[in-house]
């Protein structure tokens, strides 16, 4: 019979191991850990899609409330008393275009970049990149000025002219990335087999780096949809982006919540549905050549 430490020790664990080792609770807590992080960001988000579909009364009621009426008074508002419908074409137009011509002009410069072997390439590729770090506000003043002299503040084609010299940088240098991953093998027999370079980029690589093509259209997007401070300068009344819009219902005296949470969830029902139906082809696109 054992007495003593060796009573203590149970006979189910083996010799050498510890019979005092913690539970295995560092898996969970790290669920927790994480669920309680992804909670805590999606938190505003929750709260304006709530405010949304509140009355005027509960969005100015001194306690917040959880439990309601759900009402289409503030989208009706904002659709009829501040013509939202054409705020959010302008968006729709700005940013299609935008997105349109990036990726035609960006697939043609990675191509040659990548394929070419143009003199100082990587320079140019560096060069290229470095014109996305450059901030909004040191060209915004330059670019007003020489959109008033071209008559093109409030316009379609001024705004869209500039988010194409944004966008177009960060790009090229995504799109390189890809097509330097696609063997020049394939390329090659293509040639033999009669085919020109544009034939070759159009038949033969575009299909095979769609997944990066994705990728690249939804940042492009995303960066178009959202930005603010070019489209507060450029426009005024007839080119007025959403997020322009949504800006102007923080008055001075007070602010439109409910005018304003409408606005926004309906910003983000676009970018949402883009990321829901890309979704494969993000994933794939940001793992395109990491395996050889």
């Amino acid at each position: 019979m054992a007495t003593g430490q060796d009573a203590a020790i149970p006979l189910s664990v083996p010799r050498g191991a510890s019979a005092y080792a913690p539970p295995r609770l560092w898996p969970r807590v790290g669920n927790a850990a994480a669920v309680g992080i992804v909670l805590f960001w999606l938190f505003p988000v929750y709260w304006i899609v709530l405010t949304s579909f509140k009355p005027i009364v509960e969005i100015n009621s001194a306690i917040p409330k959880f439990v309601f009426t759900p009402t289409l008074e503030n989208y009706t508002h904002l659709f009829t008393k501040f013509q939202f419908t054409g705020v959010l074409l302008n968006s729709i137009v700005v940013t299609t275009t935008t997105c349109a011509i990036v990726m035609v002009l960006g697939v043609l410069a990675a191509y040659a970049l990548a394929r070419m072997h143009v003199p100082g390439e990587k320079h140019i590729a560096l060069w290229i990149l470095s014109l996305r770090f450059l901030p909004p506000i040191a060209v915004a003043i330059p670019f007003y000025i020489q959109w008033q002299n071209f008559h093109l503040l409030d316009t379609y084609a001024g705004l869209i002219l500039v988010y194409i010299a944004f966008n177009l940088p960060f790009a090229i240098w995504l799109l390189r990335g890809f097509l330097a991953d696609v063997p020049a093998e394939l390329e090659e027999a293509a040639l033999l087999d009669g085919m020109s370079r544009l034939q070759i980029l159009v038949r033969v690589v575009v299909p095979i780096i769609l997944p990066g093509l994705a990728s690249t259209a939804i940042f492009v997007f995303v960066f178009t949809w959202n930005e603010y401070l070019m489209a507060l300068m450029l426009t005024s009344v007839r080119a007025v982006t959403v997020p322009v819009q949504i800006s102007k219902f923080v008055m001075p005296y007070t602010i439109l919540w409910g005018d304003l949470s409408a606005a926004v969830v309906i910003q983000l029902v676009p970018m949402l549905a883009v990321v829901f139906l890309l979704q494969r082809h993000i994933v794939r696109g940001m793992t395109l050549g990491a395996v050889k």
